[in-house]
């Protein structure tokens, strides 16, 4: 069976001896598994990984490897599972912007799967979450935006084959088995974005890291897959993309591959909310820096994308998961509390009479992408606040850069604040930050920590 040239230029970049990456590759791969393992721990009592974990203990799973944030030893699979769930729960976790998909959630989640089990190095974790994120971001290349846009969950989609190319690496499997893997977990590609604001949504990153983590394990014994299936008639690219996706082949064919940290930064988010709700929190925080004791709001308006809003588009929300998808309750939360907290995506927050009010009041003002646009959040799709007070003062604040991407990235005092928020060690954070690469991942403090978690079933 032939493979295409995706298939064997990447899996042969990612088996190399050497992994040829960026200078600044493993510090960025060092930071997202920081900012992911906080992700994680907060999210450990949530609800989505909570019913995973039912799951899981109804159907007999247990194993080796202990999910981040502590509870019963699990198989590999199925510990990879619970860490995606606990790191999405919240969205708190990074993504990146060629794919438009969380990357670093999945993938982290299988690879500390396997260090739980087979005691990985920090070097060996770094160097699987640089191979797997290369690999989602030039799927990203090969699809265009018009794949996200259409309705696909882009986690659930890349996110399978990101995590085989990840385990790949660090199960050390040989160009042809990662090759394989790929193509194996091309079959557990799905996820709609209609799932915004359910539980499906967290536990989509939990499946895309057991389906990628068991086709890299199905590849290490032996099973094949069709490694020709990113371009061909009815393969990935005609029943994923659209009629302006690139296509594989020709993505790959002018990749600069280990430069992805480079040229597609990990955007890290700065509050546990919907990757489009983080520049109107940024703008609201901004403005209610400006208020008086005796301001009143009288009208919020607020201009974004209307792609953008198609995500983030609860208006009043009615849970958690809707108050991370509401454009309007992240307004009223910045402007009325000044500093938005992983708190104020609680009940007795997003249930406030005062806020839901204020909620009410937002008048959404949207416009469209112009043709050909990549769909970014960025500088060329700025977002504008208008508030009005009840005195006719206007305040308007304009943004553009988004709050720890590319433009704005997230500085170590603002990722060890996260740390901090999500009840993690300040301390034992920054000794993972400068460890010896060769030290086991589970030697870490950090790693090691266990969150108290409630529930019937949270062992």
């Amino acid at each position: 069976m032939s493979q295409s040239a995706f298939s064997e230029r990447l899996s042969a970049w990612a088996t190399a001896d050497v992994l040829d990456v960026g200078t600044q590759a493993y510090e960025s791969a060092r930071t997202s598994l920081i900012d992911t393992l906080a992700s994680m721990y907060l999210g450990a009592s949530m609800p989505q990984p909570r019913a995973v974990v039912a799951a899981l203990v109804a159907a007999g799973d247990t194993g080796p490897a202990v999910p981040v944030g502590g509870g019963a030893g699990r198989t590999l699979t199925g510990a990879a599972l619970v860490n995606g769930a606990r790191a999405h729960a919240l969205d708190f976790d990074d993504y990146e912007l060629s794919g438009s998909s969380h990357a670093s959630g999945p993938i982290f989640s299988a690879l500390f799967s396997l260090s739980s089990a087979r005691g990985l190095s920090i070097h060996q974790v770094c160097e699987a979450w640089l191979v797997g994120y290369e690999t989602i971001v030039q799927m990203g290349r090969a699809l265009g935006y018009g794949h996200y846009d259409k309705g696909w969950h882009s986690t659930l989609t890349l996110g399978p084959i990101g995590v085989a190319a990840a385990a790949g690496r660090a199960l050390s499997l040989n160009q042809a088995q990662l090759a394989n893997a790929m193509a194996l977990a091309s079959s557990s590609s799905a996820g709609s974005l209609r799932q915004t604001g359910s539980h499906a949504k967290a536990i989509h990153e939990g499946l895309a890291a057991q389906a990628g983590l068991q086709a890299a394990l199905m590849a290490q014994g032996g099973a094949t897959a069709n490694t020709a299936i990113w371009d061909i008639a009815s393969g990935f690219v005609p029943l994923y993309g659209t009629d302006s996706s690139p296509g594989f082949d020709a993505a790959i064919a002018d990749a600069e591959l280990g430069l992805g940290t480079e040229r597609y930064p990990v955007v890290r988010k700065l509050w546990p909310s919907c990757a489009y709700t983080q520049r109107p929190i940024a703008g609201a925080e901004a403005i209610a820096a400006q208020l008086q004791d005796e301001d009143r709001i009288a009208a919020v308006r607020y201009r974004m994308a209307r792609p953008f809003h198609q995500v983030a588009r609860f208006d009043v929300p009615g849970n958690d998961a809707e108050a991370r998808f509401s454009v309007p309750y992240c307004l009223a939360a910045g402007l009325l509390g000044g500093h938005v907290t992983p708190d104020d995506f609680e009940p007795a927050a997003f249930s406030d009479p005062v806020r839901q009010a204020l909620a009410a009041k937002v008048e959404m003002e949207l416009y469209e992408l112009p043709p050909g646009h990549s769909g970014d959040i960025g500088l060329t799709s700025p977002e504008c606040l208008t508030v009005t007070l009840s005195s006719g003062r206007v305040l308007e604040r304009e943004e553009r850069a988004v709050p720890g991407g590319a433009d704005l990235p997230m500085t170590k005092t603002q990722l060890l604040q996260k740390v901090s928020d999500c009840g993690l060690s300040v301390d034992e954070a920054e000794a993972l930050l400068c460890a010896d690469p060769a030290e086991a991942l589970t030697r870490c403090a950090l790693f090691t920590t266990t969150t108290p978690v409630t529930g019937n079933h949270a062992a």
